[in-house]
């Protein structure tokens, strides 16, 4: 074998090694891993709609997942399920809502996440 056709041979090993390394930007939920799966299936009946970007946020955290505590990770399951639960406007109406908390002055914020704590503990949710 010829210097070029070994310099061939390894351009080829190493591009198909880095294609077959990177992440689908936008995988389809029957594309994810077992483990992948596993974490997320909370989601799994939603999943092919979601957003490119959305997609890799939620990859990022399954990834994490892991090397979470257990208490950690109970914490993620429990959102997960009920945000999976709430209808698509319930979902916008989340999403507004946070927008408005994140921009209320740091005081004001404080105050209206206690308000809700002490809201959500009367009613006797978890």
């Amino acid at each position: 074998m010829t210097l070029r056709s070994l310099l061939v041979a390894l351009l080829l090993l190493v591009s198909a090694n880095l294609w077959a390394a990177t992440p689908l930007p936008s995988p389809r939920w029957d594309q994810l891993s077992a483990a992948e799966q596993q974490v997320l299936a909370p989601l799994g009946h939603e999943w092919d709609r979601y957003s490119p970007q959305k997609k890799q946020h939620l990859l990022q955290l399954a990834h994490q997942y892991p090397s979470l505590t257990p208490a950690q990770q109970a914490r993620i399951q429990a959102r997960l399920k009920p945000w999976a639960d709430l209808t698509q406007a319930q979902r916008e109406q989340a999403r507004a809502n946070w927008k408005k908390l994140q921009a209320m002055p740091p005081e004001k914020r404080q105050q209206a996440l206690q308000r809700l704590k002490a809201k959500h503990a009367a009613s006797g949710a978890h």
